[in-house]
């Protein structure tokens, strides 16, 4: 069995698997990113699927990232969350962590909100405060579409010309507006991780993006590949002049901090889609 047919085959189990469980088609895809899964808490009639029973499905192997697919209705739409994402650093490939997007395009989904926590280099930008991803940069070294390309999937050279869906960056505008969020705007640039950046690092990254993180990239070019329409939201969590050295934890902490209004947020942005 070839590759194309092998991505297909795991694809099919793990519909299969989830379609057994549940009725109907998904409507929205929501990736939480680390210490930000607490907007399963609201969803109606949870299904919950934990990623290591679902067949093919990576696991979730850092702190922060549940591992838990929630299936369930959210206002008026149907939506599956996943609570924790993975990463290059954990030891996946391009093809493990663009999986998943894979099986929420089969489970019918047409959009995808992203959140993550991100590193503020942007001098006016602090920690607590959430961002709205306009572009992206990919310093990743790699890409989730090398290898055959699956016409059944999508073409074999993507338009990234729009990663992130203009409509639903206005819609999240709006939404700010009236939950009275300052929103900021900018340029995510994803690098492999995991160690945090150098000084130097961080001097050459400000001049080309406003935030930057270890994640994100793979799952929009994958959802773009798809047809999927993306609105990506960071949390700032760290700044070049944070009072001590970054950790994990702080990041966790400070992403819990504003997932009150990251949840209300994205809460105002669904009832508009």
């Amino acid at each position: 069995m070839d590759i194309v047919e092998q991505v297909r085959q795991n694809l099919k189990e793990a519909l299969r698997y989830i379609s057994d469980r549940m009725v109907g088609e998904i409507d929205v895809g929501i990736i939480l990113g680390s210490g930000l899964g607490r907007l399963v808490d609201i969803v109606e009639d949870p299904i919950t699927f934990p990623y290591g029973e679902i067949p093919h499905f990576p696991r979730s192997t850092t702190e922060g990232h549940m591992g838990n697919l929630v299936i369930g209705k959210l206002i008026d739409k149907r939506v599956a969350i996943m609570q924790g994402r993975f990463h290059h650093y954990e030891g996946y490939t391009s093809a493990g962590i663009s999986f998943p997007i894979r099986v929420l395009k089969g489970l019918g989904i047409k959009t995808l909100i992203i959140t993550c926590a991100a590193g503020g280099i942007r001098s006016d930008l602090k920690q607590g405060d959430i961002m709205a991803i306009t572009d992206q940069i990919n310093l990743m070294g790699t890409n989730p579409l090398i290898g055959p390309n699956d016409d059944e999937f999508g073409p074999r050279f993507v338009d990234m010309a729009e990663a992130y869906d203009g409509g639903l960056l206005a819609t999240a505008r709006a939404a700010a507006i009236q939950e009275g969020i300052d929103l900021k705007e900018g340029v995510y640039v994803g690098v492999l991780g995991p160690s945090y950046e150098t000084p130097a690092e961080i001097r050459f990254l400000s001049t080309i993006a406003d935030v930057v993180g270890m994640s994100m990239v793979p799952e929009v070019i994958v959802a773009r590949h798809s047809g999927v329409s993306v609105l990506g939201l960071a949390v700032v969590t760290n700044t070049p002049d944070s009072k001590h050295k970054v950790s994990h934890d702080e990041v966790l902490v400070e992403a819990q901090k504003s997932s009150g209004r990251l949840i209300k947020l994205i809460v105002n942005v669904l009832e508009d889609i």
